[in-house]
């Protein structure tokens, strides 16, 4: 009988794990970009199209204008695939424009290698639809300007010669811009990373404040401690006893 209810708790257990971890499959799409191959993987089941083509825009680079009316569920399972390749196959439930850009290039070096388009702009309608007033970047451009100007300033030296698509489209996108909407951008993620930066440094601030606060207090106890043993030996053991208890509960936790 034991080992029926063993059996059963095994299988109730199986059960709730595998419904566990069918949610989280059906909630949370893996997405993964390799910024110097530009190349991206994607596992999703029954996911929000808008919130994986954020995900890839973020990580991408790809500036992706969206009408809501093209939000759909979506599961596919695609790795390492080029990225236009990629965002074509995301996207079959709907109308898209793939928007290229043609990078400057030196003049005395561009007959070695063909100048290769960049991929800087992604447009989406509902499926059928061509035209629409209702297009909107799924990523609020103030907040990419700091992420992608974050990233350019926290990238370690020795990474500098890697080749980052995700960049290049960034600095194309800039290069695009009005000379006002430019330094608008570049101005409000300037002032972000300040302000995250005197945010740390108080936090800091506070940390070591606390700190010394903690030590000064510890001070002070075993100064009253070492009285207490002088003016009243048997109530110092006491306390110290008790102190080794608490300090064993805690240990045994």
């Amino acid at each position: 009988m034991a080992s029926f209810y063993r059996l059963l708790c095994q299988i109730l257990l199986t059960s709730v794990v595998f419904f566990i971890s069918s949610q989280l499959w059906a909630e949370s799409p893996h997405i993964s970009y390799d910024k110097t191959t530009d190349t991206i993987s994607v596992a999703a089941n029954e996911a929000s199209y808008k919130a994986i083509m954020a995900r890839i825009a973020t990580l991408s680079g790809v500036e992706i204008l969206m009408d809501p009316k093209a939000e759909h569920n979506i599961t596919i399972d695609v790795s390492d695939l080029p990225l236009e390749k990629a965002l074509k196959q995301l996207s079959r439930q709907t109308s898209f424009v793939l928007i290229h850009d043609i990078p400057e290039t030196d003049v005395s070096k561009s007959r070695e290698k063909p100048v290769q388009p960049i991929l800087v702009r992604m447009r989406i309608l509902p499926e059928g639809e061509f035209t629409t007033d209702a297009l909107y970047p799924i990523l609020a451009p103030a907040g990419e300007a700091f992420i992608r100007e974050k990233n350019r300033y926290s990238a370690p030296a020795q990474q500098v010669d890697i080749f980052n698509h995700a960049q290049k489209r960034w600095e194309a996108r800039l290069k695009a811009m009005s000379s006002e909407k430019r330094e608008k951008l570049l101005e409000i993620a300037q002032e972000k990373r300040k302000q995250m930066a005197q945010n740390r440094a108080e936090q800091e601030q506070r940390k070591k404040a606390l700190a010394e606060k903690r030590e000064a207090y510890k001070k002070r106890r075993d100064v009253r401690l070492e009285e207490l043993k002088l003016t009243d030996p048997e109530r110092y053991e006491l306390r110290m006893k008790r102190r080794a208890e608490r300090q064993l509960g805690v240990n045994s936790e």
